[in-house]
């Protein structure tokens, strides 16, 4: 049988100044043996042939040849699709204006209102509404008792003003708690709601005692959000529907220290919406050489070191986990890794590592029937899609004495006779010379998580969080609005508890139940890549537990049901809701 050294394929080399690879793609023929007539066979660059192949060459290498020519073709880094490029101004601009609210002349003037102390009772104004009420002859307080309004957190209604300064009205309710439990991420969500028809303009938020700037102006952006990318022309309400106001004008005495807060709001706000969209992305779109491109460019945007290795680069570091799942698709794997130092020394050091699955056919266990979901795992690299998001943040933000490392291992899962192409039943070995018996191709993501924890741990992270969308076990167990996380570390889960706690979103701590792991043990390798069919959310994490050093804090983070909202609720669209982005911006930033 002739045979093929993939260790003589010429790598793509990365050309200085033009941020990209040359396509210098070739397979030496001295690695062929056999017949001369067989040793016709070249490639050239990009997907052709430089020689036909010969007759005479077994259908096999014939196979062989086309694929490894398909897959060096698409090593080479190509400029991302513009629809997927990373953006830092993602919403209106948003200025502190002095004016007070009740002087102020814009398009929209957006009050908030506390729902009174009992049921039947009418929402509470502040001074700033009562003095808005006055100008106004009493607009607000007829509209909110005819209109039954009770101000109950995350409501908002509008009406419009005839011969005033404002055109619009909009209330927005932020229920009777107290000052600190106030979600002001869900007021500015519930305010973008009716702003949304807007086409152009101004609106105005009124102070009141206890407001997040931060907090607001991420919901404002986040609840402005819509993805439209791509709608073509016969979506015709895509260009005549509102798309909210150009710009957002904090009245009044909002403190000074409200400017930094915007800043802040505007990095996170760019940074879930980066994941929004990568995962809104289609998998013919968002796949692996696009989501690499796309992740340096956003990396050359904000000032991040980043590095991408090709198959032959993760291949000579012993990937062979990773690159067991990718090897059935003609477009090959990517490791991708951002870096981000700060200035003076780094006292922690910290790997976040996504799941990049961009599409996950569930391979010879093909995600197949009713409720297989396999139309919807495009969102497969939702754990990847958070990983950028946070990184586009943490560069803006730039936090002090941390080093982070965002590490992806990017392909797909799918199903082919290519050579290696995974199989039920395969023995392979990562990173570390853990062999795994694959009893299931469709748990791949784990296979490809292995390797990259170990890879980032290899950089010096002696802190690992990874995230992905690994199971529809924890779907099951916690369902579509609550993260699941493992830890082997007290500390550190309590640390993620407290983030996601600032950051809006939902975490739920699960055990990593030792005896389970019983049922993944193999008489013929280190370990089978799946369990019994219980507790399949925990044994997955048993899983990626055998791939962190002893000396390593880890968690793990399954946003199989946060990846994605049905329809619209809170700060989140239909689609990608960019889930993690801000509990892991907070965790990074925290001191």
């Amino acid at each position: 049988m002739l045979q093929a050294s993939r260790a003589n394929v010429a790598r793509p080399l990365l050309s200085a100044g033009a941020g990209r690879f040359s396509p210098r793609i070739a397979l030496p023929v001295s690695s062929w043996t056999g017949h001369a007539e067989h040793r016709r066979l070249a490639f050239g660059t990009g997907a052709c042939l430089g020689v036909g192949l010969s007759s005479m060459l077994p259908r096999r290498m014939r196979r062989e040849a086309w694929g490894v020519s398909l897959r060096a073709s698409s090593t080479a880094m190509k400029s991302p699709p513009a629809s997927i490029l990373f953006r830092k101004d993602v919403g209106p601009l948003v200025e502190l204006c002095p004016t007070a609210a009740d002087a102020w002349n814009g398009k929209a003037l957006v009050i908030f209102l506390r729902a009174g102390a009992g049921e039947e009772a009418a929402p509470e104004l502040d001074s700033v509404a009562k003095a808005v009420d006055s100008s106004l002859d009493g607009a607000i307080s007829a509209f909110v008792s005819e209109q039954a309004f009770d101000a109950k957190a995350g409501t908002a209604k509008s009406f419009q003003v005839f011969g005033k300064g404002v055109t619009h009205l909009v209330l927005v309710g932020i229920g009777p708690a107290k000052q600190e439990e106030v979600d002001w991420r869900l007021a500015g969500a519930a305010a973008a709601g009716a702003l949304k028809s807007l086409k152009g303009g101004s609106a105005g938020f009124s102070f009141i005692e206890g407001i997040q700037t931060q907090h607001l102006v991420e919901g404002v952006h986040l609840g402005l959000h819509a993805d439209k990318r791509f709608q073509g022309p016969k979506t015709r309400e895509k260009d005549t529907s509102g798309k909210g106001p150009e710009k957002l004008e904090l009245l009044g005495a909002f403190p000074a220290e409200s400017a930094a807060a915007i800043e802040c709001a505007k990095a996170v706000a760019s940074g879930v919406i980066f994941a929004r969209e990568l995962v809104n992305g289609p998998p013919n779109i968002v796949d692996p050489p696009n989501l690499a491109a796309a992740a340096v460019d956003m990396a050359s945007k904000v000032g991040l070191a980043s590095k991408v290795l090709d198959e032959v680069e993760c291949e000579e570091l012993g990937m062979g986990s990773f690159l067991a799942v990718s090897k059935a698709s003609d477009l090959g794997a990517r490791m991708i890794h951002l870096t981000y130092k700060p200035e003076g020394e780094a006292k922690r050091r910290i790997a976040i590592v996504g799941k990049g699955l961009t599409f996950d056919s569930g391979g010879y266990n093909l995600k197949a029937g009713a409720g297989s979901m396999i139309e919807m795992m495009k969102f497969d690299m939702g754990g990847s899609a958070s990983t950028l998001g946070t990184a586009a943040a943490i560069a803006q933000l730039r936090p002090k004495d941390v080093e982070v490392h965002f590490v992806i291992a990017a392909c797909e899962n799918m199903v082919s006779g290519n050579p290696g192409a995974l199989r039920p039943g395969d023995i392979i070995t990562a990173m570390d010379g853990t062999t795994i018996e694959v009893n299931n191709t469709d748990a791949e993501g784990r296979l490809t998580l292995a390797d990259a924890m170990l890879y980032a741990q290899s950089q010096g992270a002696t802190e690992v969080v990874d995230i992905a969308t690994l199971t529809g076990a924890c779907m099951v167990a916690l369902g579509q609005g609550i993260a699941g996380m493992w830890s082997n570390s007290d500390d550190l889960a309590r640390r993620l508890e407290d983030s996601c706690k600032a950051g809006g979103e939902k975490l739920w701590r699960m055990p990593l139940e030792e005896s389970y792991f019983e049922g993944m043990k193999s008489d013929f390798a280190d370990m089978k890549n799946t369990g019994p069919r219980f507790g399949g959310a925990i044994t997955a994490a048993l899983f990626l537990q055998k791939f962190v050093n002893k000396d390593t804090t880890w968690a793990h983070l399954d946003i199989a049901g946060t990846v994605w909202a049905e329809k619209p609720k809170g700060v989140n669209g239909t689609g990608g809701t960019g889930t993690m982005v801000r509990t892991l911006t907070d965790y990074i930033g925290r001191e």
